[in-house]
């Protein structure tokens, strides 16, 4: 009697497992990165205004320049951002010596692909800085000469190429060799993401007058060995599609004074551009996770469960 009615009762109700810590802070990380997004995108917009004709200033406030933003944000802010997302790490990384750290970052493929985005957000913002000059700043490729003689090709703006080339790699170098993949939370929470950005300003004009002094003082220096191979091969091929002077003689060297002091505007507001979109995701990234002042995991039927599998999350650094 007992066993025919125990077998009749239902049995008990399996717990649904919580949900999983990730789930709730994925979305909470999404908003964080479109909201860094957003302010690289505001100071790209600004610098588009710096750098646009301002002759016409109607023109320039509104079409021209929300273009320019568009392409310096997706281009030039944009991929250090994902690098950051792609390389995010918390823990300090740990090395035997100098020598095997510099033989893995030789041999790693994240060293060259660092170096490449980097080189790829200075040469956009390079060719709409060119794109953007006045006829009077003689930066275009090509260099008019007399009404009976042919255009000739233009190495200021073979070198300007070449340093924002250059300056690129110089970035990837520091980034892999301070580690700036790797998000650091303070000690104390910080009350806002403008107060953590506040707090990067000292560091933000280290890291730019570093990076402007080192690539401007060097770069006429570094570009001395490929100067010629670069005239020969852009000779080369600009021919195909202008009519150019016959003459392959290299003119007189382009980097003077005028030059020097545009390099070092250049290289400003391209190492700007990267320290403003670290400065945006470091400032995002470290707040605490609260969504309208709670904790995330209170949206959890099982806010202890949901934490414990964040904990257990080995793989995901946040």
């Amino acid at each position: 009697m007992v066993s025919s009615i125990s077998r009749s009762l239902p049995a008990p109700a399996v717990k649904p497992p919580p949900p999983h810590y990730q789930s709730l802070l994925t979305p909470l990380l999404h908003r964080r990165f479109v909201n860094a997004f957003f302010v690289c995108g505001a100071f790209c917009y600004f610098l588009a205004f710096l750098i646009s004709d301002k002759s016409r200033f109607l023109w320039t406030l509104f079409p021209v320049m929300l273009f320019k933003s568009i392409l310096l944000g997706l281009f030039s802010a944009m991929p250090i951002l994902l690098l950051r997302i792609h390389q995010l790490h918390v823990g300090k990384r740990v090395q035997p010596s100098p020598f095997l750290a510099f033989q893995r970052a030789i041999g790693s493929f994240s060293t060259y692909t660092t170096i490449f985005i980097y080189a790829l957000s200075s040469l956009v913002f390079a060719a709409i800085y060119l794109a953007s000059s006045s006829p009077n700043d003689q930066l275009g490729i090509l260099v008019e000469g007399r009404i009976h003689e042919r255009p000739r090709l233009n190495e200021r703006f073979l070198y300007l190429v070449f340093f924002a080339t250059y300056l690129g790699f110089l970035q990837g170098i520091y980034h892999i060799a301070n580690d700036r993949a790797r998000l650091t939370f303070p000690e104390e929470p910080i009350a806002s993401a403008q107060d953590a950005a506040r707090q990067q300003f000292p560091n933000i004009a280290w890291n730019v007058g570093l990076n402007v002094l080192i690539g401007t003082v060097s770069g006429p220096l570094v570009y001395l060995p490929f100067r010629h191979p670069i005239w020969s091969w852009t000779l080369w091929f600009a021919r195909r599609f202008y009519w150019l002077n016959r003459s392959a003689v290299l003119p007189s060297f382009p980097v003077g004074p005028g030059l020097f002091i545009r390099s070092a505007v250049l290289a400003a507001m391209i190492v700007l551009i990267s320290e403003v979109a670290h400065m945006a995701f470091i400032s995002f990234f470290i707040e605490d996770p609260f969504k309208h002042g709670k904790v995330i995991t209170d949206k959890s039927m099982d806010p202890n469960g949901t934490l414990v599998t964040g904990l257990r999350s080995a793989n995901k650094p946040l």
